[in-house]
């Protein structure tokens, strides 16, 4: 868990959004170095760890390959695009 002073927050603030959508890692801002808010992803899936993000990614590639091996004819599925949308619709 990353802490930031009230001021390097709010220069950086913009990035700091960024990263903890990105990591799911939330940030402390201090005010006088005491713990004043704490900046957090809005949905849990985020909350992932690490290797909870990979075990994630490959249960979704397994479960892509058996289905295209059940399905050999189907239209190729784009992992990156479902997963594009998927994000577009949960902030829409």
């Amino acid at each position: 868990m990353r802490h930031l002073g009230v001021l390097e927050a709010k220069t950086d603030f913009s990035a700091i959004v960024s990263e903890v959508e990105r990591t799911g890692e939330e940030v402390v801002v201090t005010r006088y170095g005491k713990a004043a808010v704490r900046i957090v992803p809005a949905h849990t899936a985020r909350s992932l760890s690490p290797a909870g993000r990979k075990a994630l990614v490959e249960d979704i590639i397994r479960t892509r390959d058996e289905i295209a091996a059940r399905h050999p004819h189907a239209e190729p599925f784009d992992i990156a695009e479902a997963l594009d949308r998927d994000r577009d619709e949960a902030w829409s």
